[in-house]
């Protein structure tokens, strides 16, 4: 019984966020208890603990006497995982994986220097495994990006911070999306040659990451995440790519 309720809430949860997300339920909109229950088909216990965490992502607010409205997109938490992975899976948003690219040009160089100073042997035999799993696997399939996820969330621990965890969680649904993004435009014909280059620099980086070099793990990582807006450039400008929902100014460089 009990995991019956949990389904119904994750149900209610995935439902009613995706409408928010995608627009459904515009912001400044009502939510009212009992036609949320009738449109997803759930008491209206279930739908309030749904709109409890919906607030928690900022999605929306509940004020008294007033009633649940939605929130302006400006206000949603993009650093919560549910709020990242609902956006990119319904958004083919290039604009957005941009902002994305940009995050993690500020962010990642830096945790890799505190990553060279702190990882541990243990880390560093993931990050072997990792590299050894990217080999083996087309860079098409699913153990290529969980490889390549898991490579940049071993980094991201053996900073050994846990407030810097809280934005992995961005890096990691992002670098899914882009996986898909990329896939889904045309860059299958030089995949494998892409694939080979990401290899290599990510092999360079783990070098320098084992022989303790800030400065060159540093300089590594750079070339990692340049390769990647590098992809998003050209993916974004192929002759088959969908049309944007939030366009923004392009800028040629890369990502990882």
């Amino acid at each position: 019984m009990e995991q019956v309720e949990q389904d119904l809430h994750t149900s209610a949860l995935e439902t009613i966020g995706r409408r928010i997300i995608a627009g459904d339920y515009p912001a400044g909109s009502p939510l009212d208890l009992d036609a949320l229950g009738r449109d997803v088909q759930a008491g209206r216990s279930v739908i309030r603990e749904a709109l409890r965490v919906l607030g928690a992502m900022g999605l929306i607010k509940a004020w008294p006497k007033r009633g649940t409205f939605v929130e302006p997109r400006i206000r949603w938490d993009w650093l919560d995982p549910s709020v990242l992975r609902w956006y990119c899976e319904i958004h083919q948003d290039f604009g957005f994986f941009d902002s994305i690219a940009e995050m993690r040009e500020i962010f990642e160089p830096g945790v890799v220097r505190l990553a060279v100073r702190r990882r541990t042997e243990a880390q560093l035999a993931g990050l072997r495994r990792c590299l050894d799993q990217m080999s083996a696997s087309d860079v098409a399939s699913d153990d290529f990006v969980e490889a390549d996820v898991n490579f940049h969330r071993l980094i991201l621990e053996s900073a050994d911070n846990e407030f810097l965890l809280q934005y992995g969680s961005a890096t990691e649904v992002g670098l899914r999306a882009q996986h898909v993004a990329l896939l889904a435009h045309d860059r299958l014909a030089s995949a494998d040659r892409d694939a080979a280059e990401s290899l290599a620099r990510h092999r360079a980086l783990f070098e320098a990451i084992l022989h303790r070099s800030p400065e060159e793990a540093e300089m590594s990582m750079r070339r990692v995440l340049e390769q990647a807006r590098d992809d998003l450039w050209r993916a974004r400008h192929s002759s088959n790519a969908k049309s944007v929902v939030r366009a923004a100014p392009a800028r040629r460089g890369r990502s990882g």
